[in-house]
């Protein structure tokens, strides 16, 4: 059959419009985009309970995405969405999940961080970082516990209320008492134990009760309270909790409460390795102060102080940070971190030839020096780790601009060391002491 002129026109005109479309357009029609998970709520949530995943790149429809739940080290888990669109997905979290959920030393399960991806049209590039990973717990009434099913374990809790059957330092008939979960030793699911915050709020306010909601003072069961300091030690509470458990984790709490600054009583800074780590030299040692790991660096600076390098960004916002290397940051219950033979406080993070004692514990006017324990050119930029090149612009100290700028082009290599910790280096001057 033979088309009329003007059709096959029509037809060799479209024919040549598709063999000249440019290959970058062409891709561009065949492209597949990764799906990207931007939020995810709740973050703490129940097995049977309905998870909302917000992002891009998802396919519309029903079931034809799939959510992986993965929890580090263990295998993924690959469920079915719910009714979908291209920027939000729901998915029930399955029963199954409950085969790798965490458990504690008796056997229940415990709440348990869970990394996503997505597979639509194709997978998601990388599983979710921690603050979009949801940690999921037991669906109540159906987990296993150490008494029995969830209920079993209920009506043992009622039946025995001297009793503590989920050994978190609380009788079961105190938690019926205050609605806290007799047979779960963490209810509210913030990685703390029951029984760490109760006592923790008596030691701040005898009066505390718990309360299925905010309250000034930590609460079994308000999950938003990890990252508070209640007693104002400069220690966070699930810090202060964690210093606890690795101390003792005994009650009462005589050591790391968040609900006093001197848990278990004063402590003097009486000898020399006390004194050393008296960071306001008051002559005693709050629980900041003290040194749980024995590494000779203070709670404190290990925490949230000097040890940890968001806090020289802090302190001194004008200095860049020393960029040539990666450095590690030492643990405040682990008393040798990298696990060389030396204790953290007599360690050298940067192998500049000064201690991190020197370098984390200590002020630069105490020492009358530049120290810096992640830049291994400081104090010294002759040390046989600082990098022999360095950026024109935006460079480390001590040849950053700032500094170069104040006292000319030509930066010393060589500085006389102050008579007196009271007396400034021309390195010292600005950010914090």
């Amino acid at each position: 059959m033979r088309l009329p002129v003007p059709r096959l026109l029509l037809l060799a005109c479209a024919l040549l419009s598709v063999l000249l479309l440019p290959a970058s357009a062409m891709a561009k029609s065949t492209k597949r985009t990764y799906p990207v998970i931007k939020k995810v709520t709740p973050l703490k949530i129940a097995v049977g309970d309905k998870l909302t995943i917000k992002g891009t790149g998802f396919k519309a429809g029903k079931g034809v995405n799939s959510v992986v739940f993965k929890r580090d080290g263990k295998p993924a888990v690959f469920v079915k969405s719910g009714l979908s669109t291209k920027k939000k997905l729901y998915v029930i979290v399955p029963d199954k999940l409950t085969a790798f959920l965490g458990s504690d030393s008796e056997g229940a399960a415990v709440p348990t961080r869970f990394r996503l991806r997505v597979l639509a049209s194709r997978f998601s590039k990388n599983f979710t970082s921690s603050k979009l990973s949801p940690i999921v717990r037991a669906k109540p009434g159906s987990g296993t516990t150490p008494a029995g099913t969830y209920q079993q374990c209920q009506d043992k809790a009622k039946a025995n209320p001297d009793s503590d059957i989920d050994a978190d330092g609380l009788t079961n008939g105190t938690e019926l008492s205050y609605g806290i979960d007799p047979c779960t030793a963490d209810s509210d699911g913030d990685g703390m134990t029951d029984g760490y915050e109760f006592y923790s709020a008596k030691d701040l306010n005898g009066s505390a009760l718990p309360y299925p909601g905010r309250r000034p003072w930590p609460n079994p069961l308000d999950s938003s309270d990890r990252n508070y300091d209640f007693d104002g030690d400069g220690l966070l509470l699930y810090q202060e909790y964690q210093l606890w458990k690795f101390a003792s984790g005994a009650f009462p709490l005589s050591v790391y409460s968040d609900g006093t600054q001197n848990t278990g009583g004063i402590v003097p800074a009486a000898t020399p390795a006390q004194q050393a780590l008296d960071l306001d030299g008051n002559g005693k040692l709050t629980d900041d102060e003290r040194d749980a790991d024995g590494d000779g660096l203070s709670n404190v600076v290990e925490y949230n102080f000097r040890g940890r390098i968001e806090w020289w960004k802090g302190a001194y916002p004008l200095e860049p940070l020393y960029t040539a290397a990666l450095f590690y940051e030492p643990e405040a219950t682990v008393a040798d971190t990298d696990g060389d033979g030396v204790l953290d406080g007599a360690d050298d993070q940067d192998h500049d030839g000064y201690d991190n004692f020197t370098e984390m514990e200590r002020s630069r006017l105490q020492v009358g020096l530049r120290v810096q324990p992640y830049n291994p050119c400081l104090p010294n930029p002759h040390s046989a780790t600082c990098s022999r090149y360095h950026p024109f612009v935006g460079s480390w100290p001590p040849w950053d601009d700032t500094h170069s700028q104040s006292i000319g082009d030509e930066i010393p290599f060589i500085w006389p060391r102050p008579s007196s910790p009271s007396t400034l280096s021309p390195w010292d001057g600005y950010g914090g002491s």
